[in-house]
């Protein structure tokens, strides 16, 4: 059955009530003039001079393609790009791709690709960038080292297959759903999403490279981290997480894996990666309601029973305090031997708080982590309150003011008295690593945080309340290992990460598909 590109504008849809980010006037390949008006989810067309009186819905299945003039190649090698002229719609149909072609000076399709790339997907990608390597693969996904053509902007490029993610339960929703989420963040702290391109047979996505590694790679790595860097870490991830909830949006997966770094050795470059569990706090009901990795996941998640109540974001700050738990004692908080102890110590969500590697730490490093480790999610601290906190305020100050961001502080009396206390914080902090490194089980291999995270990350399994691989978004979740090195992938490395009611797991569907090269096999086809 054949479909139009353009649908008449729907009742519910009232101009006076939303927000025009852009218009502009276009020529059609027959020289007729069109003129659109650019909303957050439609745009509405009209001739000139007249109301607008069609729209075109943007969501999942529309594209959009920046035109270009072609140009002589002086060889094989030249990838050079010819000037823009003009920007076409695509609508995907069951049947044909439905098409539309507008032309217009160059820097009005400059801002129409801006507003349009942070809604829909761009058609193409092979002739818009320059491949150089792959830096990891997964079961039916590939990463790649590559870099935007026009700019010379570095990416790190997702690549995968659309049909077998599709064909999975949930598998086009849960892309959708990440993309919507991260379209919507814009945090120096928060993963960056540039781009997505799309082909007929394959997606990629265009994400941040991060060069630093992962804080799962620093406990691996047996790398100690005092106090400072810890507080740039914590301050660095309320930060990205103080933006995702004031936009009504929960993680819902923080855990070791998942922190990443912009640049090695930088603690305060730390970013929040991988958005396949995150959602909406007000979503009707949750694509995947208990989820996360045992060990990481808060009471009220883990331990929900009607899979259409809902819960809050500050179920996140629970999460970042079992990573700080960590960071401060080397040791999880639910150091079970077993998948099926870890998941009943969490789900108990009993904290031990006077373990020795406690006794020599900062007051006000215990008392924020008890806050944050609050079970009650109703008494439990948020992330404007923690970056409030004396133990995390002037690291937070001193990023903040770095990173030119504003945010409300508490104002400090800068009194002898004040400046007095915060020279014994600091002796404070001073003293507890010289006892950390002294005592460190870093210093003995049996005992090394590493060893034992890498013994329970085997361990960690998927609990979904649906499906065991349900939340395994296609799109950043899956599964990657590095080739070259792990420093440069945007996704964390061997992991897994939805709860399932039962350890019993069923084995992903996508047993071979991720060893195929979806770039390669796809640039011929495409």
């Amino acid at each position: 059955m054949y479909q139009k590109l353009w649908i008449p504008i729907p009742n519910d849809f009232k101009v006076n009530n939303e927000r025009l980010y852009i218009q502009g006037e276009f020529t059609k390949e027959n020289g007729k003039i069109r003129v659109l008006y650019g909303y957050d989810q439609y745009i509405l067309q009209s001739k000139k001079a007249s109301k607008p009186n069609k729209c075109l819905k943007l969501e999942f299945d529309t594209k959009f393609e920046i035109l270009r003039q072609p140009i002589p190649k002086k060889d094989e090698d030249d990838d050079s790009l010819g000037p823009i002229i003009g920007l076409q719609f695509l609508r995907d149909c069951v049947e044909n791709m439905v098409k539309l072609r507008l032309n217009a000076k160059t820097q009005q399709i400059n801002e129409w690709r801006s507003f349009l790339g942070e809604r829909i997907n761009q058609w193409q990608f092979h002739s818009m960038f320059r491949v150089f390597k792959k830096i990891g693969k997964g079961n039916f996904a590939s990463v790649y080292q590559a870099e935007r053509i026009e700019d010379n902007q570095l990416m790190a490029i997702k690549a995968f297959a659309k049909q077998p993610a599709y064909a999975e339960e949930n598998g086009k929703n849960a892309i959708i759903n990440e993309l919507t989420i991260m379209r919507n963040l814009n945090n120096l702290h928060l993963m960056k999403l540039y781009e997505v391109y799309e082909t007929n047979n394959s997606l990629y996505v265009g994400l941040e490279l991060l060069e630093g590694g992962s804080l799962y790679d620093l406990i691996k790595d047996k790398v100690l981290i005092n106090t400072k860097q810890i507080q740039q870490i914590v301050v660095g991830i309320l930060v990205g997480l103080q933006d995702m909830h004031k936009k009504q949006i929960m993680h819902r997966d923080l855990k070791l894996e998942n922190i990443l770094f912009k640049k090695p050795k930088k603690m305060e470059s730390v970013v929040i990666a991988d958005f396949g569990l995150a959602t909406y706090v007000n979503e009707p009901v949750y694509l995947y309601c208990r989820c996360g990795t045992p060990g990481f996941v808060a009471p009220e998640v883990i331990n929900i029973k009607d899979m259409k109540s809902k819960y809050s974001s500050i179920c996140d700050i629970y999460s970042l305090g079992l990573v700080f738990y960590l960071l401060l004692t080397g040791k999880s908080a639910f150091n079970g031997k077993s998948y099926s102890t870890v998941v009943k110590q969490n789900r108990e969500a009993n904290i031990d708080f006077d373990i020795k590697q406690l006794q020599n730490a900062p007051g006000y490093a215990i008392d924020l982590l008890k806050q944050m480790l609050e079970r009650d999610p109703n008494k439990r601290i948020n992330a404007e309150r923690c970056l409030n906190h004396p133990f995390l305020f002037e690291t937070a100050k001193e990023i903040m003011e770095a990173e030119n961001q504003d945010q409300n502080f508490d104002e400090i009396d800068e009194s002898i008295e004040i400046q007095s206390m915060m020279h014994k914080i600091n002796d404070e902090y001073s003293k507890f690593d010289a006892i950390r490194n002294m005592n460190s089980p870093l210093q003995s291999p049996k005992q090394s945080p590493g060893l034992v995270m890498q013994k329970q990350i085997k361990q960690q399994k998927q609990i979904d309340s649906q499906k065991a691989f349900g939340a395994e978004s296609p799109l950043i979740k899956g599964k990657i290992e590095s080739i070259d090195s792990a420093q440069t992938i945007g996704t964390p490395t061997k992991r897994s990460s939805i709860l399932q009611p039962s350890p019993q797991i069923k084995p992903s569907k996508f047993s071979k598909q991720g060893q195929n090269n979806p770039l390669l096999k796809y640039s011929k086809n495409d």
